[in-house]
């Protein structure tokens, strides 16, 4: 846990938290994936785009420190929203 705060914070001096960055193919299908199914898990998202669960697992933290996404609920009855 204390690795990946550490983690944020340099992504976040790098990267200004608040400005966007280009998106590569994988994360734009996972919008795109989400969008169509806001109720999608790791695993299909694994399947449907082709990568591994911990690549989505990386993207999908890309994605929610630079506001594409965030989870609404908790991780099991909770949804994915595009912002």
């Amino acid at each position: 846990m204390v690795g990946n705060k550490v983690g944020n914070k340099v992504g976040n001096k790098v990267l200004g938290k608040d400005e966007k960055a280009d998106l590569t193919e994988n994360r734009k299908k996972i919008i795109s994936e989400i969008r169509n199914n806001p109720n999608i898990t790791k695993e299909q998202l694994s399947m449907i785009i082709g990568i591994s669960t911990t690549a989505i697992d990386k993207n999908l933290e890309y994605l929610k420190v630079h506001n594409y996404i965030e989870r609404v609920g908790s991780k099991k009855t909770g949804y994915w929203k595009v912002k």
